[in-house]
């Protein structure tokens, strides 16, 4: 008599295993997203579902990591036994509606510590901004009123550059911040 090897051939009836992670993937806003929540290489996943015709069954250790992150029981993830997920959306999702999320999911490791950097480096630059007391006065005027300082200050600007008391090279847009001339730039 020759034996069958576990895991291949499945009881009738019986859902095997990857199914369960398949519907856990289901939760996410996407499969990267998962792998990234459950520590697992992408690639991994992606794996998983080219050979699903086969039913392949994920290593214990991924098991054990999957089931960590779910909040569900390593039994009711490798035989249906057990405690299952809680409901449909994954704990502490903020639900399909959330398209930043979403979006943020598509990016690489890589792409969202780079973004990160930008809006830390962004919001940090804005609060210095704000802590000027000016800053602050100028943008509590009306609208109508900022529009027409900053017409004024263009066209003064443009005629600062065509007499030639502004610099207009690299330097010129600091330059023209500060109201500085080329007198002014000499004494500093």
């Amino acid at each position: 008599m020759i034996k069958e090897p576990k895991g291949v051939f499945y009881e009738a009836g019986k859902e095997p295993v990857i199914e369960r992670v398949f519907r856990l993937i289901e939760r996410y806003p996407s499969r990267s997203a998962a792998a990234r929540a459950w520590g697992i290489n992408i690639n991994t996943l992606k794996n998983y579902y080219r050979r699903q015709d086969i039913q392949p069954t994920p290593r214990p250790s991924q098991l054990k990591k999957i089931a960590d992150v779910e909040n569900v029981s390593l039994e009711w993830l490798t035989t249906g036994q057990g405690e299952g997920p809680k409901n449909q959306e994954r704990t502490g999702s903020v639900g399909q509606n959330d398209r930043l999320t979403d979006m943020l999911s598509y990016l690489t490791e890589v792409e969202r510590v780079s973004l990160t950097e930008v809006i830390a480096r962004k919001g940090l630059e804005t609060i210095l901004y704000l802590l000027d007391e000016d800053n602050i006065k100028i943008l509590q005027l009306p609208s109508a009123l900022k529009q027409q300082i900053i017409i004024a200050h263009q066209a003064n600007t443009e005629e600062m550059v065509n007499q030639g008391k502004v610099c207009a090279g690299p330097e010129a847009e600091d330059s023209t911040q500060l109201g500085l001339t080329r007198k002014h730039k000499k004494a500093v």
